[in-house]
C-alpha cells in the first residue's frame, strides 16, 4: 500500500490565521472566546459566550469574485486550502497536472447562507430569494469552490459527519491515496459560527456560561466555535519523488459507531474505545507507542467522563498516555475541530511539547487521566492519537507519526 503523508497544512481559527500564530496562542494558554456581540442583549439566549473569528484579514487572500460568489464556509475552505498548498511547495502546475482529490468535512455546511435564505423568505416571501443565493447553498458547494479556486480536476467529496467530519474526510483521503486513485488529496474540516448551532446547543443545555473546562470536576459545558483546518496529503512515493519535507504520516484512522443515541455518547464508551483500538491495530503499533492523546474533550460532563472511561478501557491502568484538550482554548469548531486538533498534534510532534488543558481547577474522580492541566509540557513524542466523537455516535481516532 501507499503510505499517506502530510506535506502542507493551513489553519484559520480564533487562535490565529496561520500555524505560527495558532501555536503561540495555544502555547500561552490564551482563551479565544468571549461574549458574542449579536447575542448579548437578546433575552432568548441564556448563554452569550462563543468563539468567533474577529480578524477579517483572512479574506484578503481571496478575490472579490470569490467573496461574492460563495458563502463564508466555502471562503474559509478556499483560503485555508490555498495556505496548505503554499505550505506544501506545490505549484499551480503541480495541482493541475496531478491527480488531485478534495475531501472536506463539515457539520453545518453553508449554514449562514441558509440563515439568509430563511430571513428573506420570512420577510419578503419565497419568490424574493435570488437564484445566486440558492446556488451557493448546494450540498457540494464547499468542495467545488475549493476545486475551482485551486484548479484541480479530480473527484470532490463533502463529508457531513457532524463533529467528527474532519477526521472522516482525512480517512477518506487516506483511502484514495492507498487505492492509487489520487496522488494528492486536499482534505480537512470547516464550519462557521451560526445561529443554528448556537441555538441548538442552548436548547440541549450543553453550553458553559464562563469557560470550557475539560476533565475538571466543575466543568459545565462546551463553547460553540468555528474555523478551518486543511492538509495536503500525498502518497509517500509522490512526496519522495518531489523531494519535499514531510510534516507527519497518517498511520491509521479508526471509524466506528456507538449505535446508542442521537446526541448522548454510549455510557461505557463503546464506540470510542473501539475506534481507538481499531486505529492502534491498523497502525501496526502497540498501545505503549502512543505518547499522547489529543482528546475530543468538549468540557461537557458526559463527554469527558465517557472519553476518560474509554481511554482507561483501551490502555488499562498500567500505562495511560497524557490526554489534553485544546477546546479549552478554542471552543468547539464543529466539523473543523478534529482538523484543527490534527494541526496542533503535528506541531506538538515537531516541537516535542504537549499543549495543555487550560481552565482546569479540580480533578474529577470520574476522569482519572493526566490532562496536562494549565501549562504546556516538554515530552518525547513520536506517535499521537487524536480523538473526535460526534452526534449520532460517529466516532473516530486518528494516529499521526512524526514527520521527517
Amino acid at each position: 500500500m501507499n503510505n499517506c503523508v502530510i506535506t502542507g497544512m493551513g489553519v484559520l481559527s480564533t487562535a490565529g490565521l496561520g500555524s505560527e500564530e495558532f501555536w503561540e496562542t495555544l502555547m500561552n494558554g490564551k482563551i479565544t472566546y468571549g461574549e458574542i456581540e449579536n447575542f448579548k442583549d437578546n433575552p432568548n439566549f441564556r448563554i452569550k459566550i462563543g468563539a468567533k473569528i474577529m480578524d477579517e484579514s483572512w479574506s484578503k487572500d481571496l478575490t472579490s469574485e470569490m467573496l461574492e460568489k460563495y458563502g463564508r464556509t466555502s471562503c474559509y475552505a478556499i483560503r485555508t486550502a490555498i495556505s496548505a498548498i503554499k505550505d506544501s511547495g506545490l505549484s499551480k502546475s503541480d495541482i493541475s497536472d496531478a491527480r488531485v482529490a478534495i475531501c472536506i468535512g463539515t457539520t453545518m455546511g453553508e449554514i449562514q447562507v441558509e440563515e439568509k435564505i430563511s430571513e428573506i423568505r420570512h420577510e419578503d416571501g419565497i419568490n424574493a430569494i435570488p437564484q445566486s443565493l440558492l446556488d451557493s447553498y448546494r450540498t457540494d458547494i464547499i468542495g467545488q469552490a475549493v476545486k475551482e479556486a485551486i484548479g484541480a480536476s479530480g473527484p470532490v467529496y463533502v463529508v457531513p459527519a457532524a463533529c467528527a467530519a474532519g477526521n472522516y474526510a482525512i480517512a477518506l483521503g487516506k483511502r484514495l491515496l492507498e487505492w492509487n486513485i489520487a496522488d494528492v488529496v486536499i482534505a480537512g474540516g470547516v464550519d462557521v459560527f451560526s445561529r443554528v448551532a448556537f441555538t441548538g446547543f442552548q436548547r440541549l443545555l450543553s453550553l458553559t456560561a464562563d469557560q470550557c473546562r475539560p476533565f475538571s470536576s466543575n466543568r459545565k459545558g462546551l463553547v460553540v466555535g468555528e474555523g478551518c483546518g486543511m492538509f495536503v496529503m500525498e502518497a509517500g512515493r509522490h512526496a519522495k519523488a518531489r523531494g519535499t519535507r514531510v510534516l507527519g504520516e497518517i498511520l491509521s484512522v479508526g471509524l466506528t459507531s456507538d449505535r446508542y443515541h442521537m446526541t448522548a455518547p454510549h455510557p461505557e464508551g463503546d464506540g470510542a474505545a473501539r475506534a481507538m483500538e481499531n486505529a492502534i491495530r491498523d497502525a501496526g503499533i502497540s498501545k505503549r507507542d502512543i505518547d499522547y492523546i489529543s482528546a475530543h474533550g468538549t468540557g461537557t460532563p458526559a463527554n469527558d467522563k465517557v472519553e476518560s472511561k474509554a481511554v482507561i478501557k483501551v490502555f488499562g491502568q498500567d500505562y495511560v498516555p497524557p490526554v489534553s484538550s485544546i477546546k479549552s482554548m478554542l471552543g468547539h469548531a464543529m466539523g473543523a475541530a478534529s482538523a484543527l486538533e490534527l494541526i496542533a498534534s503535528i506541531l506538538m510532534l515537531e516541537r516535542q511539547i504537549i499543549l495543555p488543558t487550560v481552565n482546569f481547577i479540580e480533578a474529577d474522580p470520574e476522569c482519572p487521566v493526566d490532562c496536562v492541566p494549565n501549562k504546556p509540557r516538554e515530552a518525547k513524542l513520536e506517535c499521537i492519537l487524536s480523538n473526535s466523537f460526534a452526534f449520532g455516535g460517529q466516532d473516530s481516532s486518528l494516529i499521526v507519526r512524526k514527520g521527517w
